[in-house]
Order: C-alpha cells, then sequence, then structure tokens
C-alpha cells in the first residue's frame, strides 16, 4: 500500500526517538513503559467494520488514563463504551449477531449506545530493549461490565534494529472471559440471566508487528493477529471454536506532548471447528458473533 511503499522509499537517514511510552502500533503492545511519575490520557476509537451483508460498524471506545509508578511498573485504568450501528448484516441477511441485543428483531435495524465496563492494566517491563539484545514485559488487565467479564495476559517481546528506528514486536495473549450471549446464540436469554449462565471462553491470541520510523516523528509499518477461541476455560484443540487472521497497516506520528496511530486490519482468513460457527463464514471469512470484514479501523491519540 501506499504507507508501506512510503517506508521503502525513504532512505535510512537517522530521527530522533519517539516519546516514551506512546503507542507505534493499533493492537500490539510493546515495552516502551512510562518514567517513574510520568502520565498519560489516551483515548481509542475502534470501528469493527462490515460482515457479510449491508451495514454494520461496531464501534469500540476506550479513555484511558495511564501512570508510571516505576520506570519498569505502568499502572492504567480504562473506560470502555460503544456504539453500534447494523441493518442485515448476518449471513442470514438479517439484523443479528456481534452485539446485537438478543431481543432485537431481526428484521429491523439496530442502532444503539452502551458503556461496556471498566478495566485495569499493569505491565512490568523485566528488560528494556534500549539495554539489552530484547524487551520482555508482561502485562495483566481484568475487565468488568454487565456482558463481559475478564481477566487477560500478554507476554510482550520487543527488538529493536537500525539505531531504535525499526521496532519488532511480537505478543502472545491469553484472556479467560465470561460473556453474556448475544440473539444469534441464545435467542431465549434474558438480560438478568444469573452470573452462572454466561458463556465462558478462553481467547488466545500471537500477534506480530514492525514499525519503521521512516522521518522525524513518524512511523510505519504492518501488524498481524491470530485469534483463537475455545469453549470453556481451556486451550485444548478439542475445546477450539475457530482460528481467524488478520493482516493490514499502521501509521504513527510522536510529537513532544502528543501522539496518534492509526491502523487497519482485515479479515484475510479463518478456520472453524464448529458446524454452528460453519454456518458463519462467507466468502472465507468468519462473521456471526465473533468478527467483522475490518476488525477493525482503529484510532490511538494520546
Amino acid at each position: 500500500t501506499g504507507v508501506l511503499a512510503v517506508c521503502v522509499a525513504v532512505s535510512l537517514a537517522h530521527a530522533p526517538a519517539g516519546t516514551a511510552g506512546e503507542a507505534v502500533f493499533g493492537y500490539i503492545y510493546t515495552t516502551d513503559l512510562l518514567p517513574k511519575g510520568k502520565s498519560e490520557w489516551e483515548q481509542w476509537i475502534t470501528d469493527r467494520r462490515g460482515q457479510a451483508y449491508s451495514r454494520f460498524d461496531d464501534f469500540k471506545l476506550r479513555t484511558e488514563y495511564e501512570y508510571g509508578i516505576t520506570d519498569n511498573l505502568q499502572l492504567g485504568g480504562y473506560l470502555n463504551y460503544s456504539y453500534l450501528w447494523a441493518r442485515g448484516n448476518s449471513v442470514r441477511h438479517v439484523t443479528e449477531g456481534l452485539d446485537v441485543p438478543w431481543n432485537h428483531d431481526a428484521g429491523q435495524s439496530y442502532r444503539g449506545a452502551r458503556f461496556d465496563g471498566v478495566s485495569a492494566e499493569l505491565v512490568w517491563r523485566v528488560l528494556s530493549p534500549f539495554k539489552h539484545p530484547i524487551g520482555l514485559a508482561f502485562y495483566l488487565e481484568p475487565a468488568f461490565g454487565s456482558r463481559e467479564r475478564g481477566l487477560e495476559f500478554r507476554t510482550i517481546v520487543q527488538k529493536n534494529l537500525l539505531d531504535d528506528r525499526l521496532v519488532l514486536a511480537a505478543n502472545l495473549m491469553v484472556e479467560a472471559e465470561k460473556e453474556r450471549g448475544s440473539n444469534l446464540v441464545d435467542p431465549g436469554m434474558p438480560d438478568d440471566m444469573p452470573d452462572s449462565s454466561r458463556h465462558k471462553a478462553t481467547y488466545a491470541e500471537i500477534d506480530l508487528g514492525a514499525s519503521y520510523r521512516f522521518a522525524s516523528h513518524w512511523s510505519a509499518g504492518l501488524e498481524l493477529r491470530n485469534h483463537n477461541e475455545f469453549d470453556g476455560y481451556s486451550l485444548a484443540h478439542s475445546h477450539q471454536n475457530h482460528s481467524a487472521f488478520f493482516l493490514g497497516p499502521n501509521l504513527h506520528y510522536g510529537g513532544k506532548r502528543w501522539f496518534f496511530t492509526l491502523s487497519a486490519l482485515r479479515q484475510v482468513h479463518a478456520t472453524t471447528y464448529t458446524r454452528q460457527q460453519a454456518d458463519q463464514m462467507h466468502s472465507g471469512m468468519l462473521f456471526g458473533d465473533e468478527h467483522t470484514q475490518w476488525d477493525g479501523l482503529r484510532l490511538k491519540v494520546g
């Protein structure tokens, strides 16, 4: 694409490093943390856009505050909220599935906003990529909301090359979650159902990314996500529901006091392991209450 062509075309001229802690990727986490005593506000806007047919825009918004407890320990908190606009989105040409309320009339379009809940993050950096051959950090994020409750754990690895102009990053993520079903999977489920009736699932991801600083304050790169879902609190293959891959570019600007990152991930392949999820495949992509064509288009401003 045009962004990647710029990366190739620009010479390897040295440029100043960006501000510590800023996110050069849209989805992938790095080991770059805020210095001790420094803080940052971030606003995330993600559009999970497009399903099998017609209209689907699931806007996920997060407002975050981060604080550096030490140079190697960072604490953050999120407010999570969303807005959904869907019309005839599913493989059946009706309005149903991902984040559509269970009691919505599938023959009608749907628009609605909601507050999803709160979450916190704790990031502990063990090795810095500026002082060691690689950077290594561990990430923990508990989340609590009316529809979803979960605990996410990440191992973050980072390698800097070319005088820190090129950043390579990898994340291994595992999340245990308890969630309320959609109108697609549980059409008779009441909104005030007991906690024990929630669907239990485990998610696992392997995420890879590269970002190259091609000019002062500007970086661009590529991200790859492999998302896997399992029934219950298990990572056994016999419990696996699906595996999906997402690929796309990112663009980052880092100024003295603020930054923005724009990324776009397109679903490029999916494999299903259950009949229910196989029925939600269309044009080689998995939809239903799982994914979208663009999963998604994300802007971060900090």
